[in-house]
């Protein structure tokens, strides 16, 4: 390839490389500024733009992630994780941020819970949620925690009491009816070339950046740490009859109004307007509908968001007909890809230990499967690997930095 044709590929697929970062670009602005505002990018640092919570971090979820337990193969571990880019030094949100008990209003303080979602029948809707509150924190950080499972198989409501891990402490793991769970600061274990994206077209670009592993000083998010909500729980507890299968999201409500939700990685930041496709920017007048996607269920998604997600999706592909041998097939691929990208559920095989887009690891390269599924195999990898350092056992997320 002459550099000449390098250079109109790097300039075709930049805008599309630049809606998988929108978020990020996100975060970098708000550090520069000194603390969040409200947000239409997601997802670490969205404040879904809410007033109350407006900007409230701790109401804002990263990531979601759901895998089979590597120590009980029988067990399912979900986590969620809040408070992105809390780390010693950072102006937001800096590192000792806790759960929220409850948010302000004008004349009183409304419960905040943090829920998993699962669907085990298909259908898109909740019907076991594992519900998380917080008492209010002492000096050191440590919270009553109360998780209560409702919708299980056997029809019990299940309940389960104890204590998040105070800030610099060992982990706490509460343990009861077979369940366990962990509350406290991680390592984020999200990995990522931000700079690369930024320089897309200039000196550290990641496309040619080598091989998957070849660049671990350009993780953008190693060293800094998450807020993190981990429960590991028989899968039988979640399934229903004789499949294995089910669907997972996060959300976060106040109290039962829904403030954000997540399922996979970065629908809301690529397909949700504003987003850097056009016609969809802020650019060309479109409104934001990041706050309204939040508070919209996986069920109502095909209806409400699938012409955004083809439409952008439609913008995508168009941008490598030049190269493409066979342009004609795009519409059936982005009408299958709008299948697949909703509703926005991290889809997961209880009895299987493959990795994302079955459910999700904590060590899944999910931005190099992204990529190579959003540009048709045009870029496959940002070039940085890992960074985790995860425990061997409950809670598996490592330690804080």
């Amino acid at each position: 390839m002459s550099p000449t044709q390098l250079v109109h590929k790097k300039a075709l697929w930049l805008p599309l490389l630049l809606a998988a970062t929108g978020a990020l670009v996100f975060a970098v602005l708000l550090i520069r500024s000194g603390g969040p505002t409200s947000a239409s990018a997601a997802d670490h640092l969205d404040a879904p733009g809410l007033t109350p919570p407006g900007g409230s971090v701790q109401t804002d979820i990263t990531d979601v992630y759901a895998f089979r337990s590597p120590t009980h193969s029988g067990d399912t571990v979900l986590a969620l994780n809040v408070n992105g880019v809390a780390s010693a030094g950072e102006a937001a949100p800096g590192p000792d941020r806790s759960f929220a008990e409850s948010v302000p209003q004008v004349e009183h303080s409304d419960r905040v819970t943090y829920n998993f979602n699962v669907d085990n029948n298909g259908d898109a809707v909740t019907d076991i949620r594992i519900a998380v509150r917080f008492g209010m924190p002492h000096a050191d950080g440590r919270q009553k925690v109360r998780l209560e499972i409702t919708g299980a198989r056997d029809g019990k409501t299940l309940k389960l009491h104890g204590w998040s891990t105070p800030f610099g402490a060992s982990p706490v793991v509460n343990d009861e009816h077979g369940i366990r769970v962990f509350a406290g600061r991680r390592d984020d274990p999200f990995f990522f070339d931000l700079p690369g994206f930024l320089n897309i077209l200039g000196p550290g670009s990641l496309i040619g950046c080598g091989s998957p592993s070849s660049h671990p000083e350009r993780n953008f998010f190693a060293h800094r740490n998450v807020s993190s909500i981990a429960v590991e729980l028989p899968s039988s507890l979640l399934t229903s009859g004789s499949s294995s299968s089910i669907g997972v999201w996060g959300s976060t409500n106040v109290p039962d109004v829904q403030i954000d939700r997540m399922g996979r990685p970065a629908i809301a930041t690529v397909f949700i307007p504003n987003n850097p496709i056009p016609p969809d920017r802020i650019s060309d007048g479109k409104p934001s509908a990041k706050s309204a996607f939040n508070h919209t269920d996986p069920v109502n998604d095909q209806a409400m968001w699938r012409g955004e997600v083809v439409d952008t999706l439609t913008t995508l592909f168009s941008l490598n007909d030049a190269t493409d041998p066979n342009p004609g097939d795009d519409p059936a691929k982005i009408q299958g890809l709008a299948n697949f990208l909703l509703p926005d559920i991290l889809t997961f095989d209880t009895s299987s230990s493959a990795g994302f887009p079955n459910g999700r690891g904590l060590n899944d390269d999910v931005i190099d499967t992204e990529l190579g599924l959003i540009t048709e195999g045009a870029v496959t990898t940002d070039c940085v690997p890992t960074d985790n350092t995860l425990l061997s056992g409950f809670p598996y997320l490592g330690n804080p930095n």
